[in-house]
C-alpha cells in the first residue's frame, strides 16, 4: 500500500462510491440551556476602544525591565506581552468584524427598502388591468384605503359635545348632593346623649290604645291617588277639600327656591 505522507490533508476527496459518502448522518446533540447574549464591545456612547489612547490605557507596559531572575519569572514576562499583544489585536479585529457586519446588514436593509419602494410604486398588472371593469365600487373604495367619511369632523365635534353635557351633569348632581348631606347634617347623632334620647323616644312603652304599627308613629306613606287628589282638589276629606292651596304654592315655591339657589332647603325652620 502506498504511503500518503506527502499528501496534503486538505486535498484528500472521496469517490461517490466510497464508503464514507453512505455514513449515516450524525445525531444532533441535545445541549441544555441557553447561552448568555454576546456582550456589545463597542456601544455607541462608550469611548473608542481601536485609538491609541484607550490601548496604551488597557495595556501599560511596565514602568521598569529588570533582567528575569530565572525562568519562571522570564516565562511570566512573556506571557504578559502575550497577554497585551492579544487584546490589542483583539480589539481591533472585533472592531474591523463589526464594521463589516453593520455594513452588511446596511445593505441588505438598503436593497430590501429599495424593493419594497420599487413594488409600491409599480405600474398596475396586466391581469388587474384586465378585471378592473368587473370590481364594484364598494370593494374598489376598500382596497385603496379607508372609506371616506366627510362628516367625521362633525360626529367627533358632537361627541365632545356630548360627553362635556354629561360630565357637567354629574358634577352638579355631585354638588347637590353634598349640599344635602350638610343640610342633612344637622340632625345627625354626634354624641351619646342624643343617641340615648333617640333610643328613648323610638323604644318607649306603647300607651293605651296604641299598637306596634310604625304607621302610628309615623303616618303611611302617601299613595298615587292621594298625591293625585291632592294636586287635583279632589280630597274626600272636607277639611282637606276647602283647605287653601298654600300648601301646595309653598311646596312649588320651596321648589323653585332650591333650583335657583342650586341646593336643597331644609324642611323645617329651627
Amino acid at each position: 500500500m502506498p504511503m500518503l505522507s506527502h499528501v496534503n490533508p486538505n486535498q484528500i476527496f472521496f469517490h461517490e462510491q466510497s464508503p464514507v459518502s453512505n455514513w449515516p448522518p450524525r445525531p444532533k446533540l441535545d445541549i441544555k440551556g441557553t447561552l448568555p447574549p454576546p456582550r456589545n464591545l463597542f456601544p455607541a456612547r462608550a469611548l473608542k476602544k481601536t485609538s491609541k489612547k484607550y490601548l496604551d490605557a488597557v495595556t501599560k507596559e511596565p514602568k521598569e525591565q529588570h533582567e528575569p531572575a530565572n525562568e519562571y519569572v522570564a516565562w511570566k514576562r512573556r506571557m504578559a506581552a502575550s497577554r497585551r499583544t492579544n487584546l490589542r489585536e483583539g480589539l481591533v479585529e472585533l472592531y474591523k468584524r463589526k464594521k463589516d457586519h453593520d455594513g452588511a446588514v446596511a445593505v441588505r436593509s438598503k436593497a430590501k427598502q429599495e424593493d419594497r419602494q420599487r413594488r409600491l410604486q409599480a405600474p398596475q398588472r396586466e391581469d388587474e388591468r384586465l378585471t378592473d371593469p368587473t370590481i364594484k365600487e364598494a370593494n374598489r373604495i376598500l382596497q385603496s384605503g379607508p372609506i371616506p367619511d366627510p362628516n367625521r369632523a362633525v360626529r367627533i365635534a358632537e361627541k365632545a359635545a356630548r360627553v362635556q353635557a354629561n360630565e357637567a351633569a354629574r358634577e352638579e348632581q355631585r354638588r347637590n348632593a353634598l349640599h344635602t348631606l350638610y343640610m342633612q347634617a344637622r340632625s345627625f347623632i354626634t354624641t351619646e346623649e342624643q343617641l340615648d334620647a333617640k333610643i328613648e323616644e323610638i323604644f318607649q312603652a306603647p300607651r293605651e290604645g296604641e299598637t306596634d304599627s310604625i304607621w302610628d308613629v309615623t303616618k303611611a306613606p302617601p299613595t298615587v291617588m292621594d298625591m293625585l287628589s291632592q294636586v287635583n282638589n279632589t280630597q274626600r276629606e272636607a277639611i282637606r277639600f276647602h283647605a287653601s292651596p298654600a300648601q301646595i304654592t309653598g311646596q312649588r315655591m320651596k321648589k323653585i327656591a332650591e333650583e335657583l339657589t342650586g341646593g336643597r332647603m331644609e324642611e323645617k325652620s329651627t
